[in-house]
């Protein structure tokens, strides 16, 4: 998998050069589990065109599709959409990615949305300011893989000081403020939750 990143790099560098890409990642799994995944990345554009122009030049290099590594693992995708977001910029960036994953209730989207930007956006926005995350976004399935309605609530932190901070600014909203936890969590469909802790080895973003 090192050896896939690093050549993945060069390309991904020049399509962040060339504004085809606003920014890729890398990550390895900190939190395993049984038959889950270790390994994995992603990379960021502005439109679908220009989402499957960077896969299509990742395709075409040279035993892309072929390598030993793609035979001995499992591989999955996901195309999302980010209805949220704001980052800052980094180039060749170590740090930590957490993902927390809910499916919300039929009908109950748009007020899940307003909670989030209402409550959480302003928490994160100071968070990004204060250089605690890289970045934070929310986002959904635009090819649909799980349940129709799954969120997908990321943070990027340079370090796990960051993780640390990010947890407390949101354990103090929700002490402080009681109606955060019906706003936020009432619209999801119970013991849907899922989550992500991993270790970014590289990340750039303009």
């Amino acid at each position: 998998m090192e050896k896939v990143n690093a050549d993945n790099k060069t390309l991904l560098d020049s399509l962040v050069a060339d504004g085809t890409v606003l920014g890729y990642g890398t990550f390895e799994n900190r939190i395993h589990s049984d038959g889950g995944y270790t390994h994995g990345s992603w990379f960021q554009a502005a439109s679908l065109a220009n989402i499957f122009k960077a896969l299509d030049k990742i395709y075409a290099q040279p035993g892309g599709a072929t390598k030993p590594v793609q035979a001995a693992s499992k591989h999955m995708d996901f195309l999302m959409i980010s209805t949220i977001h704001g980052a800052k910029a980094v180039t060749n960036s170590t740090g930590y990615l957490r993902v927390i994953s809910a499916e919300i209730k039929p009908g109950k989207m748009d007020e899940f949305l307003e909670a989030y930007r209402h409550y959480l956006v302003p928490v994160y926005a100071k968070l990004l300011a204060d250089g605690a995350i890289v970045s934070y976004q929310l986002d959904s399935e635009y090819n649909i893989e799980n349940a129709p309605g799954r969120i997908f609530s990321v943070v990027t932190t340079r370090d796990a000081e960051g993780l640390d901070k990010v947890r407390m600014a949101i354990g103090e909203l929700f002490e402080k403020n009681p109606a955060v936890t019906g706003a936020l969590v009432s619209p999801g469909v119970p013991n849907s939750r899922n989550d992500l802790l991993a270790r970014v080895t590289n990340m750039t973003h303009k």
